[in-house]
């Protein structure tokens, strides 16, 4: 069986070299990392993981806990997350726990038993006992796409969701929209609760207070964008606008206004929220907050990364700044002839 020793006569350098090279040592040129890549390969030399842990004390092991894997919204979050650890030599053990408190608490428990040597979540339940069993961990914890709560010295990296839905509701009365719904994500999401926040103050502060009937709780998929969709028109027959808390929302709304004749955008326009792979199908077209997943994930990545190597440094949280993706849902009412909206 191949070793080390038998990569550095192949190339003629030291053990120690190879070592740094399979490490990611900055010290070591990117030409020799190459030619050190390039032998293992031909070599077919595989590193024992083990021994190398117990030297290191390390696992190598990143846990990523997400709330749902079938959210379309993860999968280039978590391909980010990877990508980076895995330059790095961590493996990256997944945990979606679909939304469920127990599910949470029983990945982080896992998390201690296995010895993972870092934690990216995206907890759904911050209830005082799930804080409680954060707060013994030791070993860093990066939270994703939600707040660090109060008394965890954790960083997080996220969007800053208030004002991603404050600049879409200006997005539309800029253009003439005052008669703006709202379709909601459910009550107990986080993130959800902010988008509905800046709503609420945006349309108040240009003078346009919604009236309670113009907010429907959607929930997150496409089927809840379609049976929101057809209770807010039952209520709010003469909106000319919609903004939904996220995609799926949004397309599922568009699908229900295709079903029964009403044109986006000619006769109502509709707004999301995410920037998923979707929204830019020819027949969708979604103007839509981007949230910028890859940037989101690799942030979360490289946070942890310094954590690990540094135990003692302080930990900085960061808002990742949401970006207006315009396309053809969206009617400019400001350059509509008089008479026709």
């Amino acid at each position: 069986m191949t070793n080390i020793k038998d990569v550095a006569k192949y190339l003629g350098i030291s053990v120690s070299t190879v070592s740094r090279a399979l490490n990611h040592y900055p010290d070591v040129s990117p030409t020799t990392k190459t030619q050190v890549m390039d032998a293992v390969q031909y070599l077919n030399y595989r590193p024992n993981a083990v021994a190398k842990g117990l030297i290191q004390k390390k696992t190598f092991t990143i846990g990523f806990m997400i709330p749902d894997i079938t959210d379309p919204f993860f999968p280039a979050l978590a391909n980010a997350v990877e990508e980076t650890l895995s330059v790095h030599g961590y493996q990256v053990v997944y945990g979606s726990t679909n939304r469920e408190s127990e599910k949470e608490k029983q990945f982080i428990a896992n998390a201690i038993s296995r010895q993972f040597d870092g934690l990216i979540i995206t907890p759904d339940v911050l209830d005082d006992e799930m804080i409680a069993l954060i707060s013994g961990l030791q070993m860093p914890v990066v939270f994703l796409r939600r707040r660090t709560p109060q008394g965890l010295n954790a960083p997080y990296i996220d969007v800053d969701h208030y004002h991603a839905a404050s600049a879409a509701i200006r997005h539309l009365v800029t253009r003439g929209h005052q008669r703006i719904g709202f379709i909601s994500l459910p009550v107990n999401s986080i993130t959800g609760s902010e988008r509905l926040r800046g709503y609420m103050d945006t349309m108040s502060a240009y003078g346009l207070m919604p009236e309670p009937v113009s907010i429907v709780e959607g929930g997150r998929t496409i089927d809840h964008g379609r049976a929101a969709m057809e209770k807010l028109n039952q209520r709010c027959p003469n909106l000319t606008a919609v903004f939904a808390a996220n995609d799926l929302l949004a397309i599922g709304a568009m699908e229900w206004l295709h079903m029964h004749h009403i044109a986006v955008p000619d006769q109502i326009s509709v707004m999301g929220f995410d920037n998923l792979e979707y929204a830019s199908f020819q027949w969708i077209q979604l103007t839509t907050m981007e949230q910028p997943r890859e940037e989101m994930g690799r942030k979360s990545a490289l946070t942890l990364l310094k954590m690990m190597k540094d135990p003692k440094q302080s930990p900085v949280s960061e808002l990742v700044e949401a970006k207006l993706i315009e396309r053809k849902s969206i009617l400019n009412l400001n350059a509509v002839p008089a008479g026709r909206s």
